[in-house]
């Protein structure tokens, strides 16, 4: 419990002593910087009112013109400390304590040489060119077109300076601990009673309502342990209220296959069902980042013009059509936005389009031609025309295309209305049927019928595989030229019996084998007509194998032929 109390929070006497820190170093850094800056200008200024005293001394005891300035200078330097410099009003130097005149510099630029030529006692601190220290220097004004220049190092300063911060930092430290010691007996006694309650409280937060605030000898926190009392008991029956309210919608919510997701006044996301992280793919925390975009415009419109607002975007790899619902809260800015799966019935509406308008289009074909060889044919026959057979033979041949499209449309309800019975199957005595069926169709057209088959059994319906074999081999037959082979070889392999069918045909084009199994779909419409074919028989054989817990593969080549494969479950038998 005590590690809980402490998580991300900072005691009453920690802060005590953390403020009292604060305080203090803030107190004693003004003090010593006021005291170090006080002492510092009163050292720089003692010392520069020794450095005018001394340099009026030297100044009286110049010798004349042809007098020895050197002597002079190294006399000054040894009677005071000071290093002694003699200066011309034009700046060259005449004499000097540490260096020889001859090498040094014009000191015409120095400001405290200007100043002394100004009439003004003229004093500089800087580094020092020939020394390398930072010196002082003190220049005053030129007697006898001379100037007298002193100056000392400045370290003194900084060494007398260093003395006095260690001595108040020494103190400082020790009024520190002292205080530091008082303000912690005195914070803890304070906040004793306070730690007290709050274990109290947190006892009865957590559902131990057998414990009853201490009194405290404080009024104010006696008043506080009452009151957190009462307030314990009036809201426990309040709080088990509402997390069973909580639990039971999180349930709900989350049972639910729409995704549902919340969003505050500030664009936040405050709720998210599992749902919604399964058709969104992932949820953020802000709606700026809500994908698809689309949905952020929905919540947007829905709350400034507070009316529901729906709307169909796309989302996703692949692609699914999702439908978001946002709906405004009453009294408040929250968002309730409601996301729905709508691709499985937009697909399927848009097939029963399709469906109808290509089924129409499909029976329109052959009636039309009926109708047309019929009203021919009667004309014909009334003239005792020849031609009446070929006719004839026109209005066979259309009949028998609606047959055939009629019977597989029947087929094709069928197996989507129906579960295919399963019963074990010789599939290889099934696939041997099928080819001697078309053997002499095959034989017609040119074509050579070869087949590699192994002896193998599947559960399934041997009426609905029947229609998938002869599809896949007239399909193949009906796709490949003159002089061309048909192969259909079977194996099995991991559980499961694959059945291809191979030719040597025209090939599918790439970019038509995504749809080569949906219904009516053609690669060459012309051809297909020309040799009966309704457009049906792959979606066929793809309903058949899935119906069978199959599947069905396809490659192609264009020029060098095509191979369908059926894989389906070895019989369990």
């Amino acid at each position: 419990m005590s590690s809980r109390s402490g998580y991300g929070r900072t005691p009453l006497a920690t802060r005590f002593l953390v403020s009292y820190a604060l305080v203090y170093a803030i107190l004693i850094g003004l003090m010593s910087f006021v005291v170090v800056q006080t002492v510092e200008a009163s050292l720089i200024r003692n010392l520069t009112e020794s450095l005018e005293t001394s340099a009026e001394l030297a100044e009286e005891s110049l010798p004349d013109v042809d007098g020895d300035f050197a002597s002079w200078a190294d006399g000054v330097f040894g009677a005071s400390g000071y290093r002694t410099t003699l200066i011309a009003v034009d700046g060259v130097v005449w004499a000097d304590s540490h260096a020889d005149p001859a090498v040094m510099e014009n000191h015409a630029d120095r400001p405290e040489v200007i100043e002394a030529r100004d009439g003004q006692v003229g004093t500089a601190t800087r580094v020092s060119a020939s020394t390398g220290f930072e010196q002082l220097y003190l220049a005053l004004p030129p007697e006898e077109g001379l100037i007298v220049r002193l100056s000392v190092p400045t370290r003194e300063i900084g060494e007398e300076l260093a003395s006095i911060r260690g001595s108040i930092i020494a103190v400082a430290i020790v009024i520190g601990l002292l205080g530091v010691v008082v303000v912690a007996l005195l914070g803890r006694r304070m906040t004793r009673p306070i730690t007290e309650l709050t274990e109290q409280s947190r006892a009865l937060a957590e559902g131990d309502l057998s414990v009853l605030p201490r009194r405290s000898p404080v009024s104010e926190i006696d008043s506080l342990g009452v009151a957190i009392s009462a307030l314990a008991h009036d809201l426990g029956s309040r709080v088990t209220e509402a997390e069973q309210a909580s639990e039971y919608l999180e349930t709900v919510l989350g049972a639910l296959p729409q995704g549902t997701v919340l969003i505050d006044a500030n664009e936040r996301i405050a709720y998210a069902n599992p749902s919604a992280y399964e058709l969104l793919g992932s949820v953020p925390e802000e709606l700026a980042a809500l994908s698809p975009f689309t949905f952020q415009s929905v919540v947007r419109e829905a709350r400034d013009d507070r009316v529901v607002v729906n709307r169909v975007s796309d989302h996703g790899v692949p692609v699914r059509r999702l439908r978001g619902v946002a709906t405004p809260f009453t009294g408040d800015g929250r968002i309730l936005l409601v996301v729905v799966d709508v691709t499985d019935n937009e697909r399927s509406a848009a097939v029963r389009r399709d469906f109808v308008a290509n089924a129409s289009h499909e029976l329109k074909t052959p009636v039309s031609s009926i109708i047309a060889a019929s009203d021919a044919l009667r004309i014909a026959v009334e003239r005792d025309d020849p031609s009446a057979l070929r006719f004839a033979d026109q209005i066979q041949s259309a009949a028998n295309q609606l047959d055939g499209l009629v019977a597989d449309l029947l087929d094709l309800s069928r197996l989507e209305r129906e579960r295919p019975e399963l019963a074990p199957i010789r599939f290889d005595l099934l696939v041997a049927d099928e080819l001697e069926r078309v053997r002499e169709l095959a034989a017609e057209r040119g074509l050579e019928l070869q087949a590699d088959l192994i002896k193998v059994s599947v559960d399934g319906s041997h009426r609905d595989l029947a229609i998938a074999v002869r599809n896949l081999l007239d399909n193949a037959i009906h796709y490949t030229d003159e002089n061309g082979e048909v192969y259909a070889t079977l194996a099995e392999a991991d559980g499961r019996v694959s059945l291809e069918v191979r030719d040597t045909g025209v090939g599918i084009p790439t970019r038509d084998i995504e749809r080569i199994f949906e219904r009516f779909y053609r690669v060459d419409a012309a051809r297909s007509r020309a040799t009966g074919g309704t457009g049906l028989g792959l979606s066929i054989v793809k309903h058949v194998t899935e119906s069978h817990g199959g599947q069905v593969e396809v490659t192609s080549e264009l020029g060098v032929g095509t191979s369908f494969t059926l894989f389906l479950p070895v019989s369990s038998s």
